[in-house]
């Protein structure tokens, strides 16, 4: 017991007080009282394990059990017994801490049953539920006995409970939110079959209750509804997050707006996200950045970020803008979380270069971030529904009578004008109740005073830098045509490409350099010199393209049609009938060289010669006999030459 007992950071109730133990080089025992207004106590650990059950008692963590055992009658004995079996086989079979598996289960329920004579064995789910309790209280499986005593006596056996649990948890306690009344249904049918039509059976209103009372809510969330729903009930808001200055800590996140938005010539673009840098202290927006298209990345991100670093000037907003917007400066703390563009190498590169830090809280949990959670909510509410092109959240999108592209009524430049609108000369001038009733405008510009905000020392360098990237090549023999990036091509009015492609061909390298972009402006990139590493830029060879342009917009403008190809009119040249004359005279001069190139060869004169020559060599080859002449003599073998066998012979 001691062993169990006496550890340093066991929590335990002694004498009704909830304390932890801390253990002394001396085999002593400090007991540490919660409640600060008793002084610690120190023991012997063996004062301390002869305690244990009366005076002391052991508390699992975030659990507080009553000092007292539990008042169980004979009856409840002889069921602590029996549930102790199930729950001590079990514990043999499985890993601690563990509850095993259905078949563990199951397998353990029938060596049991069959070990202690018990003739009505209990259901895999039960023995869960009795393996989890005695794990997590200090009395572990007698925490669920006697307790009938305190309340109205069921009318229901054992049995009936046991079955309605099993049901409960086999069509009730499953995802997608089942309701009571299908589980309901379920329960009656299964009960039919087991105990007969003719036996009492629960009423609904009795299995409703059995489900609310068979696991703890958070549990019934998780197991109805998925971990993150769980989480997120499980919170609780014990302490309010405070800062002292302004930039001390600043929230980031990005919101997709069911708005979709469009360019000068009425081209749909898509909707937009929106990136958005907040102010712990003050409430003010630091940053704000449009994207069309959905999805987060390092380029997006970042853009915020050197919004929110750098000053706003005139010639940065909107013409009729009636207040000024000047948060800037470079933040202690940026906390963001889990999302592919905030966690990026690239990302935290700028963050280390610009000065600060990066705190990354966890995915799917907004009250880790709740400043600029809330003002995302009431970016949509005071802002996105006074717009008739805004969809509303995904849930609301089966009311509508049309989609976000046939609502879109607004350019992207449009969009922006009215979003920095109503951030500079509304939000920030609303008094907020956080702020004691004072706008956002007037806590910064009075912290400005007293923490006045500064620029990173290489901000010119900052400024310019861009979140994608690319290793691209230098195209042409000579490096002259630059490079060209998402169909489009840069260069540089100094000739840099020009002079990088011809020293790495002449060095037998590839010629290519890496690049920096993003998709929000694409009138210009960064190159970096993979010779001296130094950065400079280059730009589009498109005149047509305009600074600020984003990729949607050209896109849009540059949009292919191949997939909406079908007939595209009537060919003339196949019914002009100077082309068909043309066509005709070439096809017959085409068939008199053919039949000029394979026209039969004259047989009859080739046999004539052939038979010629066949007679002027025979009658070379048999002169007449007499004269000088010599006799012919066959050259065939003589037959005298062999032996009668056929067999040749010596002489």
């Amino acid at each position: 017991m001691l062993n169990s007992i006496a550890v340093t950071g066991n929590r335990v109730l002694f004498e009704g007080l909830a304390a932890t133990i801390t253990m002394l080089p001396d085999s002593n025992c400090v007991l540490t009282f919660d409640d600060s207004r008793y002084q610690p106590v120190i023991k012997p650990s063996t004062e301390i394990e002869a305690a244990f059950g009366t005076t002391l008692h052991l508390v699992p963590k975030d659990k507080v059990a009553a000092p007292k055992a539990p008042d169980l009658s004979i009856g409840d004995l002889k069921e602590l017994e029996r549930r102790s079996a199930y729950i001590d086989e079990l514990n043999r079979l499985t890993k601690k801490g563990g509850i095993g598996g259905i078949a563990i289960r199951k397998q353990v329920i029938a060596r049991v049953a069959r070990e202690i004579g018990d003739t009505k064995p209990i259901s895999h789910s039960t023995l869960a539920r009795w393996a989890k309790k005695s794990k997590t209280h200090s009395h572990g499986v007698a925490s669920m006995l006697g307790k009938q005593t305190r309340h109205r006596q069921s009318s229901f056996s054992q049995d009936v409970q046991d079955f309605a649990l099993e049901i409960i948890d086999d069509y009730y306690l499953q995802l997608g939110n089942p309701t009571v009344q299908y589980a309901y249904d379920c329960f009656v049918e299964s009960f039919e079959l087991r105990f007969g039509k003719d036996a009492e059976r629960p009423c609904r209103e009795t299995f409703r209750k059995w489900t609310r009372e068979c696991v703890a809510p958070i549990e019934a969330i998780e197991r109805r509804q998925g971990r993150r729903a769980a989480k997120a009930a499980a919170r609780n808001a014990t302490k309010k997050l405070r800062t002292d200055r302004i930039l001390e800590r600043v929230e980031a996140d990005a919101v997709n707006l069911s708005i979709g938005v469009t360019d000068e010539n009425g081209r749909y673009l898509g909707p937009v996200t929106i990136f958005g840098v907040i102010d712990v202290y003050s409430r003010a927006i630091l940053g704000l950045v449009v994207q069309v298209g959905r999805g987060e990345s390092a380029g997006p991100v970042i853009d915020s970020y050197k919004h929110s670093i750098g000053p706003k000037g005139p010639d940065l907003l909107p013409a009729g803008l009636e207040n000024d917007w000047p948060m800037y400066g470079v933040p202690e703390v940026f906390v963001s979380d889990g999302g592919p563009g905030y966690v990026s190498m690239k990302t935290h590169a700028f963050l280390l270069d610009a000065g600060s830090q990066s705190q990354i809280v966890q995915t799917y949990a907004g009250w880790q971030k709740p400043f600029i959670e809330r003002f995302f909510n009431t970016l949509r509410t005071r802002f996105a529904q006074t717009l008739h092109g805004y969809c509303g959240k995904h849930t609301d999108r089966p009311n509508l009578d049309a989609t976000i592209k046939e609502k879109a009524s607004m350019t992207l430049q449009e969009f922006r004008t009215a979003l920095y609108e109503w951030v500079v000369d509304e939000y920030h001038q609303t008094p907020h109740r956080g702020l004691s009733n004072r706008t956002p405008y007037e806590v910064w510009v009075e912290q400005a005073r007293v923490f006045p905000p500064h620029l990173p020392v290489n901000f010119e360098r900052l400024k310019h830098t861009m979140g994608e990237t690319r290793i691209c090549t230098i195209s042409g023999p000579h490096g002259h045509q630059g490079i060209q990036l998402n169909n489009l091509r840069y260069n540089d009015p100094e000739n840099r490409l020009k002079r990088i492609g011809m020293v790495l061909r002449s060095m037998n390298e590839p010629a290519e350099v890496q690049v920096e972009y993003t998709h929000n402006d694409i009138s210009r990139i960064n190159v970096i010199d993979p010779l001296s590493d130094e950065v400079f830029s280059a730009f589009v060879t498109d005149q047509d393209i305009e600074p600020g342009t984003t990729h949607a917009e050209w896109k849009a403008r540059r949009a292919s049609h191949y997939a909406d190809k079908g007939y595209t009119g009537p060919r003339k040249a196949r019914s002009s009938r100077a082309i068909i004359n043309a066509n005709e005279g070439h096809d017959a001069n085409m068939r008199r060289v053919s039949s000029r190139r394979t026209r039969p060869a004259p047989v009859n004169d080739v046999e004539k010669l052939i038979n010629e020559s066949l007679e002027e060599d025979r009658s070379l080859s048999n002169p007449p006999v007499g004269g000088n002449s010599m006799p012919y003599e066959s050259l065939e073998t003589r037959s005298e030459e062999y032996g009668q066998d056929g067999e040749y012979e010596d002489d």
